[in-house]
């Protein structure tokens, strides 16, 4: 069987095509109600699956035009839609001739069934008459049909509304975890700075360390190293000022010698104790 599919989402109508063809039906497809009148004159289908909600030509208008031409009245018409599933969307839809109002989503088995029951019927020639509005007065029609309009609309500006509360409500979420992330990164800057500082001050104070350790064991070296001659030295000068007599013009200059041997070999005793120490 030949059905024609109308649905101005693309991924949309070619699930639709996809989920048909596997069925073992041929499909057309259309984008819009305009375009399926062009495909319906130019070929014969046994049913047209129409969504609601389309740009040019929507599908209520759709039906309306093919269940007024004598060449397609016949041809079962099924809104398929996932937009108007309003009690009075379905009403008002089945009151312009069709024959099924299938609401979005439905589980693929079940709308297959419905889809076969529905040609089925059609090619046994079963298929009850459609109780066809013609003589409906059309101010009757386009009240009804803005109704319905409006009332989507009213409601596509309520989802729109609770969208933009959401989204805000997203942007100011974000807005607070970028603030927070920054406040993070911040003290984060901060605490490695500081730890760099730290690491920077004990390995300046590491090498002072060694650097003065250093000095200590070589100090300590030459104080050795100084010490049994300064020990000669002041032996001798003492031993020299023992034997001068008061009235010799070098006693005074063997005393100082004596005296600053003895402070220098103070100065090496405090140096070595201190590096035993150490």
């Amino acid at each position: 069987m030949k059905i024609l599919a109308v649905d101005d989402n693309d991924v949309n109508l070619r699930l639709l095509e996809t989920l048909l063809q596997n069925d073992g039906h041929e499909v057309v497809t259309a984008l819009n109600g305009s375009e399926a009148l062009e495909r319906l004159r130019a070929e014969a289908v046994d049913m047209v699956i129409s969504d609601i909600l389309m740009p040019v030509m929507d599908g209520f208008q759709l039906c309306k035009e093919c269940k007024r031409d004598e060449n397609t009245r016949e041809v079962p018409f099924v809104f398929y839609s996932g937009t108007y599933t309003d009690s009075k969307d379905k009403e008002f839809a089945l009151n312009l001739g069709a024959e099924r109002f299938i609401p979005k989503p439905m589980e693929s088995k079940c709308f297959l069934g419905i889809i076969n029951e529905i040609l089925g019927d059609y090619k046994k020639g079963v298929l009850p008459r459609c109780q066809i509005q013609d003589q409906r007065d059309d101010a009757v029609y386009m009240k009804e049909y803005n109704e319905r309009l409006v009332n989507k609309l009213e409601k596509k500006m309520v989802d729109l509304e609770h969208e933009i509360i959401k989204r805000k409500e997203a942007e100011d979420a974000l807005r607070k975890a970028h603030d927070e992330l920054c406040s993070f990164n911040q003290a984060l800057e901060k605490k490695v700075e500081e730890r760099t500082r730290e690491l920077k001050e004990k390995s300046r104070q590491l090498i002072e360390a060694e650097r003065l350790a250093a000095l200590g064991k070589m100090a300590n070296k030459v104080a050795h190293e100084l010490r049994n001659p300064l020990t000669v030295i002041g032996g001798f000068a003492r031993r020299m000022v023992d034997k001068a007599s008061d009235q010799d013009p070098n006693r005074k200059y063997l005393q100082i010698i004596v005296d600053e041997v003895d402070v220098l070999e103070k100065t090496v005793s405090e140096v070595i104790k201190i590096e035993d120490k150490n």
